[in-house]
């Protein structure tokens, strides 16, 4: 791993920082048998073989891989691309280990977004296959989308469930538009009520529960919470040896943006060679609303936060994300409930996985 790279590790679990852009590079999660640990997280191939790409590219392109913060999320004039969060330079603050190991690195964004500042706090405890995440705004001033943007590869597939939704959408206009350049699938925009029946461009119905289900495709879909105040997301990939889990503060971030990336874009550096990824970002965005990559307004119709409001109060994101082996017989993650010292895992089946966890984070 590159010497610029923060490494950041306790009993169990590390991962790599990259203090230019902000992401989170890799995650390594050690299996309790020895064997080959888990890394769960996407590395884009261009940024696997270090291949060199004209600054034309936004940062954040040219380093895509696994984690990163968005603020503001996607695009807005004046920004680059998810904002200098995932563009910018973090400057570390503190690092510190309490008495039982528990690791904290404290890192601030150099540029301000919207007159505000930025702070990032990665937290790792002995033990827990899980990296917790909190990101603090204070001062600035406008509305701001925000969104964390985890990302994983699975040629083998992968298996797709969530806590409880209201609805979900697909934006306006079509990921790639021009055959030349790309192909999206889905019919834009639509709203449906499962990831099961999603409508095509071509009139048919495509199950999303199984991911990947076609190839050369480039396509965005958008959930929106039901109401929890923790939300989960899971990815159950077999083939691929591992479950990956990631938990929000629903209040902060209320919808889910799956991006699935399979080779459905032609031109540099995707060059249809991006495939079997899936963006997994958890997120506040209008885009649930009107179908658009945009935020107007605090709460859209629906009662869902679009984004934040800078300069009221002090604002923090709770997040984090984890992974485990896949575990044999599992099909399907049926719900994930967080507590003060434990977190449950239940497969459709009825049969669970218990991990300790840090509630604290999350408010419990």
């Amino acid at each position: 791993m590159s010497s610029s790279f923060d490494r950041h590790a306790v009993h169990g679990i590390e991962l790599f920082f990259d203090p230019v852009g902000g992401r989170i590079d890799c995650v390594t999660i050690d299996r309790e048998d020895g064997s080959a640990a888990l890394r769960p997280l996407h590395k884009a191939p261009w940024v696997a073989s270090a291949e060199a790409l004209p600054d034309t590219i936004s940062l954040v392109e040219r380093r895509l891989a696994g984690d990163f913060f968005c603020a503001p999320f996607a695009i807005r004039p004046g920004h680059p691309i998810h904002g200098w969060s995932a563009n910018g330079t973090w400057i570390a603050e503190d690092v510190s280990s309490d008495a039982i190991g528990t690791l904290t690195a404290i890192y601030r964004l150099q540029e301000d977004i919207l007159g505000a500042r930025l702070i990032k706090q990665l937290t790792l405890h002995p033990g827990h296959p899980f990296l917790y995440q909190r990101h603090c705004f204070s001062g600035g001033q406008g509305h701001l989308p925000i969104g964390h943007h985890a990302m994983i590869r699975v040629p083998g597939g992968a298996r797709l469930s969530f806590s409880e939704k209201r609805f979900g959408t697909a934006p306006n206009d079509p990921v790639e538009s021009d055959p030349q350049r790309g192909r999206s699938l889905f019919a834009y925009p639509q709203r449906f009520q499962s990831l099961s029946r999603i409508r095509t461009a071509a009139g048919k119905e495509v199950d999303a529960r199984d991911y990947p289900f076609d190839q050369g495709h480039e396509d965005i879909v958008v959930l929106a919470e039901a109401g929890s105040r923790i939300g989960w997301s899971a990815a159950l990939a077999r083939a691929d040896g591992f479950l990956f889990f990631a938990l929000k503060d629903a209040r902060r971030l209320p919808e889910t943006v799956l991006w699935m990336s399979n080779g459905g874009r032609h031109y540099a550096p995707w060059l249809g060679r991006h495939s079997c990824v899936l963006g997994i970002e958890e997120v506040a965005t209008s885009c649930h609303a009107n179908g658009r990559f945009e935020s107007t307004a605090e709460v859209s119709e629906e009662g869902l936060a679009t984004g934040l409001v800078l300069g009221e109060d002090d604002l923090d994101i709770a997040y984090g994300f984890g992974a485990i082996p896949a575990p044999p017989g599992w099909t399907e993650v049926a719900d994930i409930q967080p507590s003060r010292t434990i977190l449950v895992l239940r497969d459709i089946g009825g049969d669970t996985i218990t991990l300790p966890f840090d509630g604290t984070h999350f408010g419990f």
